[in-house]
Parts: C-alpha cells; structure tokens; sequence
C-alpha cells in the first residue's frame, strides 16, 4: 500500500486518492439506508426505526466485528425488524438474502397463492420461490399458472387467493 495511504483512516479502506473498499462501501449504505431521509430506500430502513448501533458508527468497529466483506457476498441482517448490530448481521448471498426478506404485514397487499396437488392436497404460501425450490418446480411455471398462462405445473394447480379486512380468504 502506498506510503500515506493511512495518514487519515486507521483502517486505510478509504484511502484518500483511491478507491474505497466493498467492506466501506457496504458500512457507507447501510448508515445512509437507516440515516439518510432524502434516500429512495430509506422508508425500508430508517423510516421504519432500523438503526445503525453506535458501535458500528465507527467504521473500524464495524469492521472488527464483521471482518470484510466476502466476494459475491453482501450485508444481511438477520431479524430483518432488528437493528444493524454484532449479532443480528452477516454476510450472505443472495439466495439468502431473497429468502431473509421480510413479509408483508398489510393483508391488502399480501400476495398468497394456494396450491392444490393432483392428489386434492392444499397448502396456502405467500413464497413461490420457496414453494418451488421446496418442491422441486420451476418458479416461472408457478407464476405463470397464478397468471392463467397454465393450468398446472408438475402436478400442482396454482391459485391467487386475497383476505379481506377481516382475514376471510378467497379464490
């Protein structure tokens, strides 16, 4: 590393004339997801009380805690109504990051499917990603059953079903 690079950061991952590191880059938008109002994601995050512990203020704290940041990897937080803090954070991938993703609370725009297989079996999910990597199916061929592009997939029949206000389904 370059003489000088350290003269204003202990960590030297953000150094002056240079580029700063994925470990930085990945600090910098998780402070400015939950601290930053003018941020297009910041009612995901700030808007909904998620903040940044003041340990992790300090990027070399962070740091410590969190090591760098793996290739192909990015920050997750574990309880994903919790704070980022040591202990509810990790690295992932996005594979569990899709399914880390919090459900939606409003039952108006609860998205819910129920699928009926061949043998009369009904289970309700609101993830068909995960009903598909569950079961064995194809994830576009779910979707395009609940869009009425098919009739079944690999067995199973496919159907939207919404609550009311007062949690009555229908399909």
């Amino acid at each position: 590393m370059e003489k000088g690079v350290h003269r204003n950061t202990k960590h030297g991952h953000c150094p002056r004339n240079g580029s700063p590191s994925p470990t930085y880059i990945s600090w910098c938008n998780m402070k400015a997801r939950c601290q930053n109002p003018n941020r297009s994601d910041y009612e995901r995050y700030g808007g909904r009380d998620i903040k940044v512990c003041e340990r992790w203020q300090d990027f070399a704290n962070f740091l410590a805690d969190m090591g760098e940041k793996p290739e192909g990897l990015t920050l997750d937080r574990i309880d994903n109504d919790g704070n980022y803090e040591p202990g509810n954070c990790r690295w992932a991938t996005p594979k569990e990051q899709i399914q880390n993703r919090r459900e939606i609370k409003d039952r108006k725009n609860q998205y819910l499917f129920i699928a009926i297989s061949e043998h009369g079996t009904m289970i309700a999910s609101n993830n068909q990603h995960e009903f598909a990597r569950q079961y064995g199916l194809d994830q576009c061929s779910i979707n395009h059953c609940l869009n009425g592009k098919q009739k079944s997939h690999g067995g199973w029949r496919f159907k939207r079903i919404t609550l009311d206000e007062n949690g009555v389904v229908s399909f």
